[in-house]
């Protein structure tokens, strides 16, 4: 007795039907326009190292480009 497999290959991931709304928030320190990506309503106010309230900011991301530690606040 053989199973039949060919109706399992041509199965595929199916996607979502919302498009997801994201915006990129980019990198203070240099011209690199995509540190990390944020939802649509989402506020946030970066910092770069030595700017006022950076020692206060929420999270910390280290940028791909400069490798400058950011510090990123959320705004409500």
């Amino acid at each position: 007795m053989y199973l039949s497999t060919s109706h399992k290959a041509d199965k595929r991931k199916s996607t979502r039907s919302h498009p997801h709304h994201r915006k990129r928030i980019p990198c203070p320190a240099c011209p690199f326009e995509r540190l990390i990506d944020a939802g649509e309503y989402i506020r946030s106010k970066t910092y770069a190292p030595g700017d006022e309230g950076y020692l206060e900011a929420d999270y910390y991301q280290k940028c791909s480009k400069c490798k400058a530690d950011i510090g990123i606040k959320k705004i409500e």
